[in-house]
């Protein structure tokens, strides 16, 4: 008689690295078992698999589930005498079954009393791969490469990584696929920050991995911050026709918490998003609505550090402007103004236009609606100016004040009766805010 013994690989890597059962062959018997993997908990065609056995002589067969460690765990086909050349089949839904490696063992004692015995290992698996993306390296980066360095811990090895990158808010630019390693416990690859063959625009992106098993389990990693900044084209901006129906309020200063919290509950409560552009010291001062702008999907701009008149400035002080209100967001809500720029009083000269494009600020975006809010005009006469004036993708200059504050729900009304939807500029430029124009 013959006796068969599980070998058992040691265990290697992670815990949820299951230990191999290793085939055992008869030259009396045939077993597959498809698929080699399965996860009990999963669409109808992936819970089970499906054994067949083709055994060469006549005797009794049956088909039992073992363990890693030996031991039967389940019966599929009881003791059946069967023919030379017969076929059976059977089918083992993992009901019960912890994740881990299993053996499909067949008996086959024929005539004259001998046994026979195969093996073949199949693998429980209902549990997402546990992903982690590495840290990367200092988190900040001129124009690539970013080393992307992923590992998973799983029952069955990866078959697909995906890098995701998202802006700031939250939107999703595009996906990078990274080459899974040869024992599927991971991944890299060195991005070249290129996304539909775009290059990453200067600004603050939120990165995280995706990897899917071999039976299409799912597991995602925890997002990391990556800084990229660099010198860009500029490019003014004074609406955007192409948006279509719709306007962009944008916000300036920011020196009134009290107002700058008003205007994000009024836009929360209208289901609307806007865009601030706020001076550095105001960031400072106030981080509790710098924070909530971020938290509630605003877009926020540079409006320099201290409101100074650009042109009055030297090329390294208006630097230093967009440098402070650069650094400020980072500490403060680990965020970027980039891309977006607005000069205060709109003024700004070559030597700005240099220093926007060369901190890295590939729109500096000013306005074709001024209602002269900072003259403080009765709410509805604001609200008047406004809609009179606007047209579809128009972008508005206003200012974070009281009394602009208490004419935002009026006027989000106002325009939405004449069919323009208040946007972010996020929202009004989509992912090509965030992507260069492709090289020529």
């Amino acid at each position: 008689m013959l006796a068969t013994t599980l070998i058992v690989a040691a265990l290697i890597g992670s815990p949820f690295t299951p230990r191999a059962v290793v085939p055992v062959t008869s030259p009396t018997i045939a077993i597959t078992a498809t698929p080699t993997a399965f996860n009990p908990q999963a669409s109808a065609r992936a819970t089970e698999t499906a054994i067949v056995v083709v055994v060469s002589v006549a005797g009794t067969l049956s088909v039992d589930v073992v363990t890693e460690a030996g031991p039967v765990y389940s019966n599929l086909v009881p003791a059946t005498p069967v023919t030379a050349g017969s076929t059976t089949t059977a089918n083992w839904d993992g009901a019960g079954a912890v994740d881990g490696s299993y053996g499909i063992q067949v008996t086959l004692v024929n005539a004259a009393g001998v046994t026979s015995q195969a093996l073949t290992p199949v693998v429980v698996d209902s549990t997402a791969p546990v992903v982690r993306l590495a840290a990367l390296g200092s988190g900040k980066t001129a124009v690539g490469p970013v080393p992307i360095n992923g590992t998973a811990s799983d029952v069955t090895p990866l078959t697909r990584l995906t890098l995701t990158v998202e802006s700031q808010l939250g939107a999703t630019l595009g996906t990078v696929k990274v080459p899974v390693s040869s024992d599927g416990r991971g991944g890299s690859l060195d991005w070249n920050l290129r996304l539909r063959k775009r290059l990453l625009q200067p600004g603050v992106y939120h990165l995280r991995l995706t990897g899917v098993d071999g039976v299409g389990n799912v597991g995602e990693s925890a997002s990391r911050l990556l800084r990229v900044d660099r010198a860009v084209k500029n490019n003014i901006i004074y609406s955007l026709r192409e948006a279509g129906p719709v306007i962009g309020l944008a916000f300036d200063d920011c020196v009134s918490e009290q107002a700058w919290l008003s205007i994000l509950k009024s836009f929360r409560a209208a289901k609307a998003h806007t865009t601030f552009f706020c001076n550095g010291v105001n960031v400072r001062a106030n981080p509790t609505a710098a924070r909530a702008t971020l938290a509630g999907g605003h877009t926020i701009g540079s409006h320099t550090w201290a409101h100074p008149e650009m042109p009055s400035l030297s090329a390294s002080e208006q630097v230093s402007q967009l440098k402070g209100d650069k650094e400020i967001w980072w500490r403060v809500a680990k965020a970027s103004p980039m891309p977006f720029f607005r000069p205060p009083y709109g003024l700004h000269n070559a030597t700005t236009d240099a220093a926007i494009g060369a901190e890295g600020f590939a729109y500096t975006v000013l306005w074709d609606v001024d209602p002269s809010d900072y003259l403080n005009p009765a709410p509805g006469v604001l609200v008047d100016r406004i809609t009179r004036n606007a047209r579809p993708g128009s972008i508005v200059v206003l200012h974070v004040s009281a009394n602009t504050a208490a004419a935002v729900p009026e006027l989000i009304r106002a325009l939405r009766g004449r069919g323009l939807e208040p946007e972010s500029l996020d929202e009004m430029f989509g992912v090509a805010a965030y992507l260069a124009p492709r090289s020529r």
